[in-house]
């Protein structure tokens, strides 16, 4: 009997069930950062104390940032230097990628107009290893940026996962693109008990062109059809429940960045012109 109690928790720690579930519900995310703080703070870990020397975002209004993301879910507004724009464009063409599920491995070179050679169509392709990248590694520890999230959070991360992905022209239902993990279709994720993301254009983006699109405050105001149904809703129900005036396509050239509240309802426009490379760094 013991082992098969024991076998149940791993199954249900394994696929994150319990933050599926849980989540989504905003009094649970507030106990859950409280919980993470306390415990943090009987361990002793050391305050994060931002080094503006080893930063790429010295100008950033920690107090402002703040605000937007608890009023609107998002912060935009980061920027990052050409030269660190550059060097994960070059490691994006030349490391190996993969389709969401994994058993695809293929390089950029391979896609043309969506396709590989033997005519197997590619939505998105991950890097296999974001963190062989010296820029993103660069990122991923900024002191100010990690303050900021820390912040918001209200607790120090301590999962972290990157994820470089291209995003090709391709003509297929938006369905099969949800299989496949692209997020096209209006959501907001629950696999933690609390996140938040980073999000960064390594391309020039418009609605041609993958952008971010998302409903501003919707984090904190759902039904609850909303939170205790599927995470996903179509657009027009969206536009009539929050009003077209509060749905935000982000547009921008390469190097802008912004952060994000994940509990938000938020989608990737499928590319219809040219392909989008986006840097996703998740904290929870």
């Amino acid at each position: 009997m013991l082992h098969k109690i024991t076998a149940i928790l791993k199954f249900i720690s394994g696929k994150n069930i319990v933050a599926y579930i849980l989540g989504r519900f905003k009094i649970i995310r507030r106990c859950y950062s409280a919980y993470s703080k306390l415990k943090q703070s009987f361990r002793g870990l050391p305050k994060n104390i931002p080094d503006e020397r080893t930063t790429f975002f010295k100008s950033l209004p920690t107090d402002l940032a703040l605000k937007s993301l608890e009023k609107d879910a998002v912060f935009l507004g980061l920027e990052l230097p050409q030269v660190i724009v550059t060097e994960i464009q070059e490691f994006s063409q030349n490391t190996l990628l993969a389709q969401a599920d994994g058993l695809t491995h293929f390089y950029y070179s391979d896609v043309k107009n969506g396709y590989l050679p033997d005519g197997r169509a590619m939505v998105q392709g991950i890097a296999i290893n974001p963190l062989a990248c010296n820029a993103i590694q660069q990122i991923v520890n900024d002191p100010v940026l990690r303050l900021v999230v820390e912040k918001y959070l209200g607790y120090s991360p301590t999962k972290v996962s990157s994820l470089l992905r291209w995003s090709f022209v391709l003509e297929i239902p938006d369905k099969v693109r949800m299989r496949l993990n692209q997020g096209n279709i209006y959501h907001y994720d629950v696999g933690e008990f609390n996140s938040v993301y980073v999000n960064f254009y390594l391309s020039n983006t418009d609605k041609y062109s993958g952008a971010h699109a998302m409903f501003n405050s919707s984090h904190n105001h759902k039904t609850p059809k909303m939170l205790f149904n599927y995470a996903t809703q179509p657009e027009e129900f969206l536009i009539k429940y929050y009003g077209k005036e509060n749905e935000l396509i982000i547009e921008a050239n390469a190097g802008f960045g912004f952060i994000q509240d994940p509990y938000c309802y938020h989608r990737a426009i499928p590319p219809i012109k040219d392909e989008r490379l986006l840097l996703q760094i998740q904290f929870a």
